[in-house]
């Protein structure tokens, strides 16, 4: 290529790849500048892919310009984001879940002067999502904090960090599977929480409400409700709100069966089917929590004008988001790229829907 068509390009690292022959992971891998990643490559490599970002005037470019610093600012933000078929981006759990967190990793970027580059995975297509994060990982961040990635990023994200990159995965979607680096709630506690919050005010017939059977947090949840029903001997049935369903057609769904169980006790295992247990249990004709208990999960920040708060098991989102950042943080000061998972503590966030002791 001519030197003024270079001058008139902006530079990328896949035009830095294609003249190194090397793959874009390589060059963005090197021109992070860690020495404990540099070690991996052949010097000659490390040579030419500094020579032609150079060439090419890559260094002029903002993020490679604090990568070369002693003090790396820019990071990678992945969101899952929801808008499939189940439920809207503006759903209220979204707003206020993903806001919590959100807010969490703010806060800790602001004091440790970090700057984060967004992304969602919010996509119908697998690869379109691992496409979004590998141009975010190759834009010349010093880390990532994906929250909740897809499972079509379990590999890719493993090679990242094989690699020496610090990267955080908060709230997984397979936690089982997740051996390293996440932040995660002890699902499996979440759930017999709740049920001791039913068996607590006396409740003998609950019913588990789910709208994600596919999701091993979910699965979790209903394990720990179920063993503390058995231990207590009361009487428990399931439901599973379909996914064609939608959150905006749970409440719909839920009221017929929820009027013929005529259960004493509900737990609503997500913050979707918690806010639609709680709209059909109120059009069943249930009086809530005087006949029927319902405790919910992720659920405490629901609000409608005129109606009780959810009794709900959370864990903070805003923790979550704080306590991801300086993780990061410090796998890249450490020279690291693995930690043990962490485990935040659930909680219940008192409301109108079941009495909470203590």
């Amino acid at each position: 290529m001519p030197d003024a068509e270079k001058r008139k390009t902006r530079p990328t690292i896949q035009a830095i790849a294609e003249e190194a022959g090397v793959s874009r992971a390589t060059v963005s891998l090197i021109l992070a500048n860690r020495p404990e990643v540099i070690r991996r490559f052949r010097p000659e490599t490390v040579d030419r892919v500094r020579r032609i970002a150079e060439e090419q005037g890559y260094a002029a470019n903002l993020m490679a310009i604090s990568l070369r610093s002693g003090h790396p600012t820019f990071y990678g933000l992945i969101l899952r984001g929801r808008g499939d078929a189940r439920t809207q981006p503006s759903s209220w759990h979204v707003q206020a879940l993903e806001g919590q967190f959100l807010a969490g990793a703010m806060e800790a970027s602001r004091v440790l002067d970090l700057y984060p580059v967004l992304a969602s995975l919010d996509s119908p297509e697998p690869e379109a999502a691992v496409q979004r994060v590998r141009g975010v990982l190759d834009g010349g961040v010093f880390g990532a904090i994906l929250r909740t990635p897809p499972t079509v990023l379990d590999e890719p994200m493993r090679r990242q960090i094989e690699l020496g990159l610090p990267v955080v995965i908060v709230f997984p979607e397979h936690p089982t599977t997740c051996p390293s680096n996440a932040i995660d709630v002890n699902n499996l506690e979440v759930g017999q929480i709740a049920a001791r919050l039913l068996r607590d005010a006396g409740r003998r017939k609950w019913v588990i409400v789910s709208d994600d059977f596919f999701w091993e947090p979910i699965r979790l949840r209903k394990e720990g409700a179920l063993s503390v029903a058995r231990e207590a001997g009361v009487e428990v049935e399931l439901l599973e709100i379909p996914l064609d369903v939608g959150e905006r057609g749970a409440m719909a769904w839920l009221t017929p069966r929820l009027r013929n169980m005529r259960p004493d006790g509900i737990y609503a295992a997500s913050s979707v089917a918690s806010v639609g247990a709680l709209h059909a249990g109120l059009d069943a004709g249930f009086r809530i929590p005087q006949e029927v208990c319902l405790v919910g999960c992720d659920a405490s920040f629901w609000r409608a004008p005129g109606w009780q708060a959810i009794t709900s098991v959370d864990v903070s989102w805003y923790e979550a988001g704080e306590l991801a950042v300086r993780k990061m943080v410090e796998l890249q000061s450490r020279a690291e790229f693995r930690f043990e998972n962490l485990i935040l503590p659930p909680m219940v966030r008192t409301g109108g829907t079941c009495p909470v002791n203590g």
